[in-house]
């Protein structure tokens, strides 16, 4: 018994110093940025206040036909762009913040400095359990080591370090916690479950597609690796309903966030389903599909603020001529999720730190980053110290670009000579 105890905390060691330190740091930071001006937290977080806003809704005022964050539809009403998932997510930490409120005897507003607290830590913690999940999945495929460096250098060297503490209250940590938490039940289950194992995947996947209606594609993932494992979908399938009681209650639990969010849109447009975005003339142009831009504009061009999935890319291109496991899958999963956002109206989806739209799929891009570090690390020591150079570069960029941030430069404006003397400050140290 307690040799099997001491290898159960070995394997699981490096597990939770990984959540510590990306939860730590992340609220560490988010604590200096936004702990001075809790006012601000909430209501200069745009449509992060669309996602809080079901709570205090909720528990506060009880009114859900004119929230903080909302679209009108009539003189009476006003509708959510947002979904209610995000909320389900952040539900604990609210309730514990809730009772703090009570206890420092702040006003019962939701958007007390406790409240402002618990959230940071929320995002801060769901930063963590993605970062672990997503580690699972890159090991799986790779070396623990490799694994690891691609998960931290994911966070330090991309958007997910500024969601996770500059903007907290958006929907991008919680989707990348449930992305990657999806995908990673979703090999146990081919594998042969455990009852938790069915109850998450069906959990986390109502939710993720709750949270953004695109990462349906990520449901690609599962399927593909059954379809070319030797038992197939079938026997995916039996895995899943073979635990009985953990798939009703993972469909339950997964049903009832949908169904509160049916009954809302059912209450203030007469249907049982509805989109909020099209009421506000907000819509996909499949005809104005703009790929290029969404990568490279200097107006949140993904690889333009988050140059190291440069690096992912080509390893997943390579990857996926080869054949490897899961590169195919990965690679349709973020062609769709490409061109879809290429299509929307606003593809450079307003006021963002890069193309914010991919961060939902980091968890399952550490895996062809874990390829690309295991490569280097079987060559020689002088491309392993200019990997390590450059990707250094990369990061302290990306902190620099996160400090120079600028809404007007970096999502308004659009303009490459503007951008690039950001980058030359950094480069002077300035």
């Amino acid at each position: 018994m307690g040799s099997q105890h001491v290898n159960w905390r070995d394997r699981h060691l490096l597990e939770w110093l990984l959540i510590m330190f990306v939860a730590v740091l992340s609220f560490r930071e988010a604590w200096i940025i936004g702990g001075s001006n809790t006012y601000d937290f909430f209501w200069g977080a745009w449509d992060g206040l669309g996602y809080y806003q079901w709570l205090p809704s909720a528990f506060i005022t009880g009114k859900f036909d004119w929230m903080f964050w909302c679209h009108k539809i009539s003189e009476n009403t006003a509708i959510s762009a947002y979904s209610l998932g995000v909320a389900v997510l952040e539900l604990p930490f609210y309730l514990i913040s809730h009772l703090l409120t009570w206890f420092f005897d702040y006003p019962n507003t939701g958007f007390a400095p406790t409240n402002a607290v618990c959230m940071m830590a929320s995002t801060a913690i769901y930063a963590g359990a993605g970062a672990v999940f997503s580690f699972r999945l890159a090991r799986r495929y790779s070396t623990t080591t490799a694994a690891l460096l691609a998960v931290i250098t994911i966070y330090g060297g991309s958007n997910l370090y500024f969601y996770a503490t500059s903007q907290p209250l958006m929907s991008h940590v919680h989707s990348y916690f449930l992305v990657s938490l999806f995908c990673w039940c979703g090999l146990r289950i081919i594998d042969g479950p455990r009852p938790v194992h069915v109850m998450l995947f069906l959990f986390s996947g109502a939710m993720m597609v709750l949270v953004r209606q695109l990462n349906i594609a990520v449901a690609l993932f599962p399927l593909w690796l059954a379809w070319t494992m030797p038992g197939g979908v079938r026997g995916a399938w039996n895995n899943l309903v073979g635990h009985r009681s953990a798939f009703v209650l993972g469909s339950i639990l997964g049903l009832i966030p949908w169904a509160l969010q049916s009954i809302y849109w059912h209450y203030l447009t007469g249907d049982w389903y509805a989109n909020p975005y099209a009421l506000n003339n907000e819509h996909f142009e499949f005809d104005r599909m703009v790929p290029g831009l969404v990568l490279f504009s200097p107006r949140n061009g993904w690889f333009v603020y988050s140059p190291v999935f440069l690096i992912v890319i080509a390893t997943l291109l390579v990857e996926a001529w080869r054949g490897r496991r899961p590169a195919r899958a990965i690679l349709l999963i973020l062609v769709f999720t490409l061109l879809s956002y290429s299509a929307w109206w606003c593809w450079w989806l307003g006021g963002a730190y890069g193309h914010r739209g991919f961060i939902d799929l980091y968890g399952l891009l550490a895996i062809p980053f874990a390829w690309f570090f295991r490569f280097v690390m079987q060559r020689t020591w002088t491309l392993r110290i200019l990997t390590a150079v450059l990707l250094w570069a990369v990061i302290r960029l990306n902190f620099g670009m996160i400090e120079h941030y600028d809404f007007d430069i970096f999502s308004v404006d659009g303009d490459w000579p503007k951008v690039l003397e950001v980058v030359g400050n950094i480069a002077a140290g300035n």
